[in-house]
């Protein structure tokens, strides 16, 4: 990504790696209550709290969706963190992009 990109962008897409390239390949190897994946999920909601602000249409949202997962993964559902993971991954490649809409809303009403 540009380094010029601004701070809502880059904060998106940092998080989208954290969640393509550290948490979605431990669930695919690791059980899903191991402490190295609490651990990634515990940095990625504090990351999501961090820049929620950034994104006004979409961070309480991720804030809620990370939440949620934290709750699964303590819960042992493998498919529901994934699932919501996957939720997210596309949310923050979009925002990433500066392209971001939730499905369902019409354009500008972000």
């Amino acid at each position: 990504m540009d380094a010029a990109m601004n701070p809502a962008r880059r904060a998106a897409w940092d998080a989208y790696l954290a969640v393509r390239v550290g948490l979605l390949p431990d669930l695919d190897v690791l059980p899903v209550r191991d402490h190295r994946v609490a651990a990634k999920l515990a940095g990625l909601a504090v990351r999501i709290r961090q820049h929620a602000r950034l994104w006004p249409a979409y961070g309480g949202k991720l804030v809620i969706l990370v939440g949620r997962a934290r709750e699964l993964q303590r819960a042992g559902d493998r498919a529901g963190v994934t699932a919501l993971l996957r939720v997210m991954l596309l949310w923050l490649f979009r925002l990433s992009r500066g392209t971001a809409r939730l499905p369902g809303t019409a354009p500008g009403s972000s």
